[in-house]
């Protein structure tokens, strides 16, 4: 039996502010096994340099004890941020909502939302996997990028993402492949907004 579109959201659907999310897209698994890979990696460096400077420390270690405290704490840091990413990558990347798109990028801690309502353009990005959504915020156009190389299963999101921006009054743009406007749009995507 196959199943509707509709059967398929609701057992995958989550709730976020008031709103059920129909479609969440999740990261890639390569993101989440190169962030594995650099952490086991750093842990085998660090290992190494700490052998190595208990190995060349003299009678003046002070010294030694300094930069090797600096080096540890620097490396510490750079293995949580590591830690962080794969974590982060474990969730969602995007999710198409029924008023909102939620994406989520590696290094913040939350998913950014977009209201349907505030997105003026939306276009992949001429040379690049990027996704870009140009939003009204304070009577300014702003352009917002999605990385769509990090997204498992991008064609559906693209064809999903398509039907809520036409159901939000945006329109198809002509000879333009995953490529959307408002009919009081104008700017050609070379002419849209600097990147924010």
């Amino acid at each position: 039996m196959e199943e509707t579109a509709e059967e398929t959201a609701g057992e995958t659907a989550e709730e976020t502010a008031g709103e059920t999310l129909l479609a969440p897209f999740p990261f890639r698994p390569w993101v989440r096994d190169s962030c594995r890979k650099a952490m086991l990696w750093g842990m085998v460096v660090l290992v190494v340099l700490i052998a190595a400077v208990w190995w060349l420390r003299g009678p003046q270690g002070w010294a030694w004890d300094r930069a090797f405290g600096s080096l540890l704490a620097y490396a510490l840091l750079f293995w949580l941020s590591l830690a962080k990413i794969w974590w982060t990558a474990g969730k969602s990347a995007v999710v198409v909502g029924e008023d909102s798109v939620y994406y989520q990028t590696l290094h913040t801690f939350r998913p950014r939302r977009v209201p349907y309502a505030g997105i003026l353009a939306c276009a992949p990005r001429a040379g690049t996997q990027s996704l870009g959504l140009v939003v009204e915020r304070r009577g300014t156009a702003r352009e917002l990028f999605l990385n769509l190389g990090v997204v498992e299963g991008r064609h559906r999101l693209l064809a999903l993402l398509g039907q809520r921006l036409v159901e939000a009054g945006l329109e198809p743009v002509a000879d333009r492949r995953d490529t959307w406007a408002r009919p009081h749009w104008q700017a050609k995507p070379s002419q849209w907004p600097e990147r924010e």
